[in-house]
């Protein structure tokens, strides 16, 4: 009998070393961290970005992460979920830093950055091509949710990103930030009261 029970104790010893063991018995032991699928508070699959000219991805499988940093010729960097507000990544180039999960698309890192989640599906209506608020006249290209507006007065360009099918945040470099309406009739409504419309072609 004692044989027995010391047979099965070095069974289970050498288990668990392996790693294959996650309890022994009792309960309320837990598996280790590392294996517990753990929901972050919101989907962290897809593009982000800091204000549109950043442009990384993400993908989040269990408690694995991926952020694929090509946009920039950056090397790829690899990460864990924690817990459902707070993420952990190893960027390879430069060193591992933690992360808050915010709100419902806001990723605020140890470092001090912000990247903000990237709605790549279809607006309530196609921004792509020219506009105008009637004293100039400038286009808006929409890729994958990341948007650039080129003005024709020789203006810098505007980098930005698309939050939902409704709203659209740009940073003017001449200007500030200003987030738009996009109304399904054909308008861009901006947080600073001006109107864009499609310009009448003749």
């Amino acid at each position: 009998m004692r044989m027995g029970m010391m047979g099965r104790l070095a069974t289970v010893v050498l288990l668990a070393g392996a790693g294959l063991v996650a309890a022994v018995s009792g309960a309320g032991a837990a598996p280790p961290a590392a294996t517990v699928a753990v929901a972050p508070v919101f989907d962290l699959n897809g593009p982000w970005t800091d204000n549109g000219s950043a442009r990384p991805s993400i993908i989040n499988n269990g408690v694995n992460l991926v952020v694929n940093m090509n946009y920039a010729g950056r090397p790829t960097a690899f990460g864990t979920v924690r817990d459902a507000t707070t993420i952990v990544v190893r960027f390879p180039d430069a060193g591992t830093f933690t992360a808050r999960l915010e709100g419902t698309g806001i990723i605020r890192w140890s470092n001090g950055s912000t990247w903000q989640k990237v709605f790549n599906g279809p607006l309530v209506h196609d921004i792509n091509g020219p506009w105008t608020d009637g004293a100039s006249d400038q286009s808006v290209s929409n890729q994958g949710g990341y948007l650039r507006v080129v003005f024709r007065n020789g203006r810098p360009d505007g980098v930005g990103f698309a939050v939902n099918p409704t709203t659209i945040v740009v940073t003017f470099p001449d200007n500030a930030t200003y987030a738009g309406r996009v109304d399904p009739a054909g308008l861009i409504v901006w947080s600073n009261n001006t109107v864009w419309r499609h310009p009448i072609l003749r």
